[in-house]
């Protein structure tokens, strides 16, 4: 492929990404400014959440993809084992936080309001949030970054089309989430795009995206840290004991996750 096709690739699959994001945001701002006022607040997060995004907007999105072409799924490099994903996991896991924390923390400092989903949000409708973040957005959005952007993107190469799914999949999570998500995800974008090349399969990546949800999202937002034996066990476990087993197992399994470049 040359450079021209390649250039228009990449334009096409971030303008695809801005159409649906554009939509997304857009029909939520007009629906509560003109529709969702004396609608029920769970009916009203349904369908921002679930319907707008993935039945309307990207729909539409995709119809600037249409005729791209697609690479070939190949021979799986690796098996979706358990013992392949759990390492992958406290890898993203360990290198996802150390990634937005120095971000995270200087927010708190500087007290700068983020639109983050809060630990009061999440504790006043559980089933919804569980519902959301742990089924529903894992699914939908390894569909839209892993499936329908990842597989055009691969016609630049593996390496290319992970860089770039995984910073198309941080760039609306600044607007949605705050800065310090933008870190955060590029880094889970980096680890789900690795997984889907390698294992030619979403599912493993929906499962990962699943447990990051709980793992950095629900328990980090839930966890009491106002008391002190709390925010050492944090300390401990998210700052220390994950992200150092992270650094551990990447140096030791680089050749047997295909890390390596020898």
């Amino acid at each position: 492929m040359d450079t021209k096709k390649k250039w228009l690739t990449v334009i096409r699959v971030l303008a695809s990404l801005v159409i649906w994001f554009g939509i997304y945001k857009g029909l939520v701002y007009l629906g509560d400014t003109y529709l969702f006022g004396s609608m029920p607040q769970i009916a009203r997060q349904l369908l921002c959440a679930t319907v707008i995004p993935y039945a309307v907007a990207m729909p539409l999105a995709y119809l600037v993809l249409l005729g791209m072409p697609t690479s070939k799924s190949g021979t799986p490099l690796m098996k979706p084992s358990f013992a392949n994903m759990g390492k992958i996991f406290l890898i993203q896991s360990g290198f996802s936080f150390l990634a937005q924390f120095p971000i995270a923390v200087l927010i708190k400092i500087l007290n700068i309001s983020t639109p983050a989903t809060t630990a009061e949000d999440i504790l006043a409708q559980p089933l919804f949030y569980g519902f959301l973040l742990l089924v529903f957005a894992p699914v939908m959005e390894e569909i839209l970054f892993r499936k329908i952007f990842f597989d055009r993107l691969m016609v630049l190469g593996t390496k290319p089309a992970i860089l770039l799914s995984a910073l198309f999949f941080a760039l609306p999570h600044i607007i949605s989430q705050g800065p310090a998500q933008f870190f955060y995800t590029f880094v889970l974008g980096l680890s789900f795009g690795f997984v889907a090349a390698r294992t030619k399969k979403i599912w493993p990546c929906m499962i990962l995206h699943s447990l990051s949800n709980l793992y950095c999202g629900i328990l980090t937002a839930v966890w009491p840290m106002d008391k002190p034996v709390f925010l050492l066990a944090y300390a401990a476990i998210y700052v220390f004991a994950v992200p150092i087993t992270a650094i551990v197992l990447l140096v030791t399994n680089r050749r047997k996750l295909g890390l390596s470049t020898r």
